[in-house]
């Protein structure tokens, strides 16, 4: 249980999409790099907190997808770096979404390992560009 609660903490504690990339203020959430990326889907914001390993797993699957996109075109565009959630949702719901909490923390950690080792190549793409 309490290796569990190390991962979620852990995982929440490096959530790629909004918390990495917002300014945060009063008036809005605006993020820092490309204003206009595709916000996470809507049903992804309501996953019940019962599920939330279903959440982080669909997050960093995302991520390991824009790294490797940077990664292997060399491009930092935003449309490279926060491309449409299309592709990771529909390989999420078709190969992930029925995993039991504990496949579903296994396959998370193997995307952030993904996108950990894409991001060492992605970064400095990212930076040269100014989309970092």
């Amino acid at each position: 249980m309490k290796l569990m609660v190390f991962i979620l903490w852990l995982s929440a504690s490096v959530a790629y999409p909004a918390e990495a990339q917002t300014v945060r203020t009063l008036e809005s959430d605006t993020p820092r790099v490309c204003p206009e990326q595709p916000p996470q889907p809507e049903w992804v914001d309501n996953i019940p907190l019962r599920e939330s390993h279903n959440k982080l797993l669909i997050q960093q699957m995302y991520r390991a997808q824009s790294m490797q996109a940077v990664a292997d075109s060399g491009d930092c565009s935003c449309e490279t770096r926060f491309p449409s959630w299309q592709k990771t949702e529909t390989r999420f719901l078709e190969t992930y979404a029925g995993l039991d909490r504990w496949k579903a923390s296994e396959r998370t950690e193997e995307y952030r390992a993904t996108a950990n080792e894409y991001r060492r190549i992605a970064m400095p793409i990212c930076e040269e560009q100014g989309n970092w």
